[in-house]
């Protein structure tokens, strides 16, 4: 059983929607068909604050394996490069990111925002938006410019 972690960033969650409505194959058929164990998805997930930043330090320490690991949403670096405009768990949401894509075996940018920045990085980008991959057309974005190899 593969192990999935779906994370959201800024401005997003118009994925979620989308594969929460999928008709064939539906999510349901998604996790009980291929044998996807979700550990944590911000609209499926049962766990809650202390509970999920657990989990997913049990995931950066190894001891839960995580397989795929899921984006959506930009990548939200304001102000500054801090990433304090976007806290998840304790942290600048691009602090898990990164250190979770270092982890998984698969890493998936869904959408626009997730792989492109999307809207949210569009000047005058206030809120210094980017993509796991690329910011606009410009590789390298959150993940660096190894991660912009594969696209």
């Amino acid at each position: 059983m593969a192990n999935l972690l779906w994370l959201q960033g800024g401005a997003c969650s118009g994925n979620t929607m989308s594969f929460l409505n999928a008709e064939e194959p539906s999510a349901c058929d998604l996790v009980t068909d291929f044998g996807i164990n979700v550990l944590w998805h911000p609209s499926l997930g049962l766990e809650l604050g202390e509970n999920v930043k657990v989990m997913m330090e049990k995931c950066l320490s190894g001891e839960i394996p995580l397989d795929i690991f899921v984006f959506e949403g930009s990548v939200i670096n304001a102000p500054n490069g801090t990433g304090e405009w976007n806290r998840f768990c304790g942290r600048p949401m691009k602090d898990w990111v990164a250190d979770l894509s270092a982890k998984a075996q698969f890493v998936v940018a869904i959408g626009d925002c997730a792989t492109w920045g999307g809207i949210p990085a569009t000047a005058p980008n206030p809120s210094e938006s980017e993509g796991l991959q690329f910011l606009k057309r410009a590789k390298g974005g959150a993940l660096g410019l190894a991660s912009a190899l594969v696209v």
